[in-house]
């Protein structure tokens, strides 16, 4: 039966009293567990600021929703029909229709409304609530001085509606219900259908009244109950209600409840809404006064699912700038706070691994000693390595080009730089010979480039034979220190180990 919230408060502020009820549960579980009212005649705005703050005291309104109870002096309603059933369309229409039922301009009331239903083809009816905006404000301003914070004006009759559909089951039914509420000072005459309100009136005559005038409130109090019918059948807004509940049981209800079945011939039950919910021992002692707290409570249950809410839009505007700026405050320092942690992870890693980058060098010194020596030693060790390795590579070189030149062919010059090329000059009796010889040598594992540069026909010692200068170039002469000479340099042979 509650609201999705798990907890609220709901206070309702009179000329003459202020109520509060706090509900906390759901469904079954609904139990008002705190409830309180007090007397605020002729306070002014300063004392009663203090004095609700005071009362609300041991509610905790700051952990929890508040709502407040528009008062019915407050409010003006009306049925009235629209000419669409497209929810947008509808409230753009009553917005502009609103102020065609009030003597106030359409900028000095908060409008709220009832969708009752489809009414014929293409009509909705609609339940009109209009409140002066100024009051609104006024009492908000009194709560904000309290410190209070308001999330919601409800309208009370809506709730009240809602509580006693929940209650008789009569969400579904067709015929609607006619609800009696009498407080200390007033009454309040509800109908509703399928758990909505399609009709409210307030009534100033109330048990106070019953006290001061006996039989003649009473008789008041009947005689505008039928009026409030006659009305209700005059705007034709539905069928008479099939029964009327009287929300509280006393000696005056149960006068209240004889007379309307005799004068009125109407089926009345008694159904007292404390009844139907939970409450501590502390809330019970002020259900049982004269006030009727069926206002907060009900509206407190149904607040969740409320279709009125008169908070002025300046209000709600003001309150979704102050939300999102604290949303973007919000964010803001958990951006903030993710960043420090970040770069805080981030410093911790570099302040573990230096620490460990440290502890290694100091544990290592000595073997980074060792490791230096070894190095070096292993550098001085390759070098001699390459110097006994290419020492005989001008002893090499001349061996291969021994083995390779025939008898018909002799050398004229033989030079190596230091870059390891080697020019071969010489004299061959027969040209193609020097051919042969350059596919010879680029055979050897010796040389890795072998180039005959030029060959030219001259005369010599009265014969006819060619000159020819071949380039060659080393495999193994002048390699890197560090490198690993050639295989072949290890196995060249000198002229004198052939055996």
């Amino acid at each position: 039966m509650l609201n999705k919230s798990n907890e609220c408060i709901t206070v309702s502020l009179g000329e003459d009293i202020l109520k509060v009820a706090q509900i906390k549960g759901s469904g079954s579980n609904t139990k008002i567990t705190n409830i309180l009212s007090q007397e605020v005649k002729d306070l002014s705005e300063n004392d009663l600021s203090k004095k609700i703050q005071l009362a609300l005291k041991n509610f905790n309104p700051k952990a929890m929703p508040v709502h407040l109870i528009v008062q019915p002096g407050m409010i003006t309603t009306k049925n009235i029909e629209i000419p669409s059933i497209d929810p947008d369309e509808i409230k753009s229409i009553v917005n502009l229709q609103a102020g065609r039922h009030t003597p106030f301009s359409r900028e000095e009331i908060q409008i709220g409304y009832v969708n009752i239903g489809i009414y014929k083809t293409n009509y909705t009816k609609v339940f009109l609530i209009i409140a002066n905006r100024n009051l609104l404000k006024k009492q908000l301003a009194v709560f904000e001085k309290a410190g209070i914070r308001i999330e919601k004006i409800l309208f009370a009759s809506e709730g009240i509606a809602a509580f006693y559909s929940k209650i008789l089951g009569a969400e579904m039914e067709s015929a609607p219900v006619g609800i009696i509420d009498v407080g200390k000072d007033s009454t309040d005459f509800i109908i509703t259908l399928k758990g909505l309100v399609i009709a409210s009136r307030n009534i100033p005559i109330g048990k106070s009244q019953f006290v001061q005038d006996g039989a003649d409130a009473k008789e008041r109090l009947t005689k505008e109950l039928e009026k409030t019918i006659e009305s209700y059948l005059n705007e034709d807004i539905e069928q008479l209600p099939a029964k009327y509940i009287i929300t509280s049981d006393d000696d005056d209800m149960k006068g209240i409840k004889e007379a309307l079945e005799k004068k009125m011939k109407w089926t009345v039950e008694i159904i007292p809404y404390v009844d139907n919910i939970k409450a501590t021992q502390g809330a019970l002692k002020y259900l049982g006064t004269d006030s009727s707290f069926l206002d907060v409570v009900s509206s407190a249950v149904n607040a969740e699912e409320s279709q009125v809410n008169l908070m002025p839009e300046d209000v709600l505007m003001q309150k979704s700038i102050e939300t999102q700026s604290r949303e973007l405050f919000t964010t803001a320092i958990q951006g903030l706070i993710i960043l420090v942690l970040v770069a805080s992870v981030l410093g911790l890693k570099v302040y573990f691994k230096t620490t460990y980058l440290s502890r290694l060098k100091n544990s290592h010194k000595d073997n980074l000693q060792e490791v230096a020596m070894l190095e070096q030693r292993s550098i001085e060790t390759r070098i001699v390595h390459n110097y006994l390795s290419t020492r005989m590579v001008s002893l090499d070189t001349i061996n291969e080009l021994y083995k390779n030149i025939p008898s018909e062919m002799y050398l004229t010059s033989v030079s190596m730089d230091e870059d390891g090329r080697v020019d071969v000059q010489g004299i061959s009796d027969i040209a193609s010979l020097v051919f042969n010889l350059g596919t010879d040598l680029k055979e050897s594992k010796l040389f890795k480039s072998v180039d005959i540069k030029s060959m030219t026909a001259k005369k010599d010692r009265g014969k006819d034979v060619s000159a020819f200068e071949i380039e060659l170039k080393s495999a193994i002469a002048f390699s890197e220190p560090e490198d690993t000479p050639p295989e072949n340099a290890k196995t060249a042979k000198s002229p004198q180990g052939k055996e």
